[in-house]
């Protein structure tokens, strides 16, 4: 017996595509690199020393070259991300200390410490959960916002005027960000949520096939293209769950709709249509093709071999669909046609000379090989 692969359950995760972030992740290093032989350039020229940019910034963009290459080399990007993470805090950590040793004018006299925090606090929102985030955002804030009011408590001195409101508009950036990626985890959720219960309510649980419901788009288009239809129904399935129980049955149910998946024709749709039936889609197939599949379908059952219980076989009802067929239309022919594939003993199917009787119009015999 062939194994049969599970289809995955549930809807997929949502995260930002890979792709897009890695890319952006590279042109935000690559103009990283840019800026930073900028500002040494201009400070060479300046003459003036500047720790920060001469030291640490090229220091740091070590790390920033690593991440590059690994992000070239498509590595996960976990691994650029929280590098590039310590890397910014480190030099966020060494700017605030650096212009607080160095300070000689009133506290508060550059921004750019201060936009640094910022992108520090964007990049954590892209790698944490919101709510560390948010705590990391709230300490490297204070951090920063307190260490100027520090220095000037412990050395004396003054404090620029600017201080306060550009610690003011930072904070109220901040906020700002954080409350962004509030409103965005909620909207995740949600559509999240949404996703589920539309799976909920087009899917059967059991199977993990489409039900009734997630099987109505399929039948229409089959309607407009053309094709053929099956409806199919587990021979004495009643005995299987009387004998063995409904937990065997449930079992034999979701291995039957694993090989009706394997049957399936390119651009077809197979799904649970209640009970031990199921219907499938055979789009684009004429009258002999779509009998050669029902009974390729009927001879896969016929010789598969289901756990504990043995040989469960199939019967099946095909029809083709006609001009200005409906979905009860179509679906009660089909059903007309199991109901004869049934009466004629079962573990076979039926097309239309099957069910309307000896004469009638039908492309070849109703049970060919059996």
């Amino acid at each position: 017996m062939s194994p049969l692969s599970p289809r995955p359950a549930g809807p997929p995760t949502w995260r930002p595509p890979e792709e897009l972030r890695r890319t952006l992740y590279i042109l935000a290093i690559a103009l990283g690199l840019v800026v930073v032989l900028f500002l040494n350039v201009l400070t060479y020229r300046s003459g003036d020393v500047n720790l920060y940019v001469q030291v640490v910034l090229p220091v740091t963009m070590i790390p920033a070259l690593i991440s590059l290459g690994w992000l070239l080399r498509d590595g996960p990007l976990d691994v650029p991300e929280r590098l590039m993470f310590f890397t910014v805090n480190v030099q966020v950590f060494a700017q605030a200390l650096l212009e607080e040793m160095q300070r000689t004018a009133p506290a508060g006299e550059t921004d750019l410490l201060y936009w640094s925090v910022v992108v520090n606090v964007m990049l954590g929102y892209l790698i944490f959960p919101n709510r560390v985030a948010g705590w990391y955002s709230a300490g490297l804030f204070g951090f920063s916002a307190g260490l100027p009011w520090l220095g000037v408590a412990l050395r004396g001195g003054v404090v620029s005027p600017d201080l306060p409101r550009l610690q003011l508009t930072v904070g109220i950036v901040l906020l700002f960000v954080h409350a962004l990626s509030w409103y965005r985890g909620q909207f995740e959720a949600q559509r999240s949520a949404v996703r589920v219960m539309e799976q909920l309510a087009h899917t059967d649980l059991l199977t993990n096939l489409p039900n009734r419901r997630g099987m109505y788009p399929a039948v229409e288009a089959l309607l407009a293209s053309g094709g053929g239809a099956l409806l199919l129904d587990l021979d004495h399935f009643k005995r299987v769950n009387d004998t063995f129980g409904h937990q065997v049955g449930d079992e034999v149910l979701a291995r039957a709709a694993r090989l009706l998946e394997a049957q399936l024709p390119p651009g077809g749709r197979v799904g649970r249509w209640g009970g031990e039936e199921f219907l499938m889609t055979l789009p684009g197939l004429d009258a002999p093709a779509a009998g050669a599949l029902a009974e390729t379908v009927c001879r896969a059952f016929r010789t598969q071999t289901m756990v504990d219980v043995g040989v469960v076989t199939i019967s099946a009802g095909l029809t083709l669909t006609r001009p200005g067929d409906t979905l009860p239309s179509l679906v009660a022919r089909a059903d007309e046609h199991l109901y004869a594939a049934k009466r004629a003993g079962r573990d076979g199917w039926a097309d239309r000379m099957a069910a309307d009787g000896p004469g009638s119009a039908g492309s070849g015999p109703a049970f060919p090989d059996v």
